[in-house]
């Protein structure tokens, strides 16, 4: 009984305080407008960088491009050694690809250390000790420190969120054309009792380059543009 009151309590607060940042800021990028212009927001970023408009989904959804050719760069345009200067060190070859991957998506590894899995140590586990109620008394789990380790230990694991990466193809007025992106992969819900699921809880920013021309029919002031890409970095488990 004191356990599952622990449990419970466990799963209100994870909740309720915000503690697995389930409201954490997340992006969707809008690359290109039917009408083929203003395809970026006009916001920028500190240094000049062309940034996402805010959004509630990771990953993004695919981007319906415009057929028309016309918009498309030209293989004199592609010049890798210049495009691979313009990124320098913000080009990431474990995230980006020039050509399609052999394997498209990652096979889903549970990387454990010592029967915990590998990261950093989620706050909540604390409340397995003990828990201040709603009516301000403190209920705690009176089991030897190795037991309680051992139950830790069991729900660390039980609510455990990896990431699932895959290869996502960009499209011809993207360079690199490729980015290995996160999502949140379970088959289950992960939390005791079940309810939550596995959500993004941190994400970065990867620098790719968007082909763009403020005139496409006469092909003028065609250049490069630097944009950020946001990819999931971390799951864990949330209402």
């Amino acid at each position: 009984m004191q356990l599952a009151s622990l449990l419970l309590v466990l799963a209100v607060r994870l909740c309720s305080c915000g503690m697995l940042d389930s409201h954490a800021s997340k992006f969707y990028f809008q690359l290109l407008q039917s009408t083929g212009k203003d395809y970026l927001p006009e916001r920028h970023g500190s240094n000049g960088q062309r940034q996402p408009v805010p959004s509630d989904h990771l990953p993004l959804v695919n981007l319906v491009e415009d057929d028309d050719d016309a918009r498309d760069p030209r293989p004199s345009d592609i010049n890798v050694t210049q495009l691979r200067q313009q990124l320098g060190s913000e080009f990431d070859r474990e995230f980006m690809s020039l050509e399609a991957p052999r394997r498209r998506v990652d096979k889903l590894h549970l990387q454990f250390l010592n029967g915990k899995p590998k990261g950093r140590r989620p706050p909540f586990l604390r409340l397995l000790r003990s828990a201040r109620l709603q009516d301000g008394s403190r209920l705690t789990l009176n089991l030897p420190r190795n037991e309680r380790r051992r139950l830790q230990k069991f729900v660390w694991n039980l609510t455990f969120c990896p990431v699932r990466y895959s290869w996502k193809f960009l499209g011809r007025r993207v360079w690199p054309q490729w980015i290995k992106e996160g999502s949140c992969f379970s088959t289950r819900s992960c939390s005791i009792p079940p309810g939550m699921t596995c959500q993004q809880r941190a994400q970065t920013y990867k620098t790719f380059l968007r082909w763009h021309c403020e005139n496409f029919e006469r092909r003028q002031h065609c250049r490069w543009i630097e944009f950020l890409y946001p990819i999931i970095t971390e799951c864990s488990c949330s209402c």
